[in-house]
């Protein structure tokens, strides 16, 4: 079995605008690497100037500039695993880990809280667990329990988000049941790693 600072996967790059003017996201990344790397960059000054700008920007900016902005602003990891191109058809090795995602909470106090919850779970072992660029959010990254091994992506995911919604009555985005998944990397420097990975 693979050692915790072993696993590696896709970062990519900040978004860009296309050759109509829409805010896409990058599809090829632009290296591998670590939960330390991560957390390291998610504790670092790195990401405060868009996390605290995006924050900013909520109430007085449509769903659209906001997504824009994340878009261009923030750089990507596929914590499931190293991708050539950010499509399920193009993972090279899957890692080990799932981001599980959990939305639209009333504050940033409340996400701390089930930060909390998540990291003292005794049957999920984290991996890293921050709060979203917006601040309202909460983003799990665990390593695959052994009661999913042998699931494909989405059953792991299903299984996972059924544990966190009978054990915290709380409610997981479904989008992270895709395999390559992107998550936004923040500045949280609170943000939990796990002393494992480092």
């Amino acid at each position: 079995m693979m050692q915790p600072t072993e696993i590696i996967f896709s970062i990519f790059p900040k978004g860009y605008r296309n050759q109509r003017g829409v805010a896409v996201l990058a599809t090829r990344p632009q290296q591998t690497q670590t939960i330390r790397w991560v957390g390291e960059y998610i504790k670092s000054e790195r990401a405060r100037w868009a996390t605290e700008t995006l924050r900013s920007m909520i109430g007085s900016s449509t769903k659209e500039e906001l997504s824009d902005f994340k878009k261009l602003n923030f750089e990507l990891a596929t914590f499931a695993g190293v991708f050539n191109y950010r499509n399920a058809r193009s993972i090279l090795t899957r890692s080990s880990l799932m981001v599980l995602d959990i939305d639209d909470l009333s504050s940033t106090s409340e996400a701390r809280c089930i930060q909390q919850q998540l990291v003292s779970d005794p049957a999920v072992e984290t991996a890293l667990c921050f709060v979203s660029p917006k601040g309202i959010g909460v983003k799990w990254v665990v390593r695959l329990p052994e009661w999913t091994q042998g699931c494909d992506h989405k059953t792991a995911f299903q299984m996972l988000k059924q544990h966190v919604g009978f054990e915290y009555g709380i409610a997981v985005d479904q989008s992270g049941s895709d395999i390559c998944r992107a998550c936004f990397l923040p500045y949280d420097p609170e943000c939990y790693i796990n002393q494992i990975y480092l």
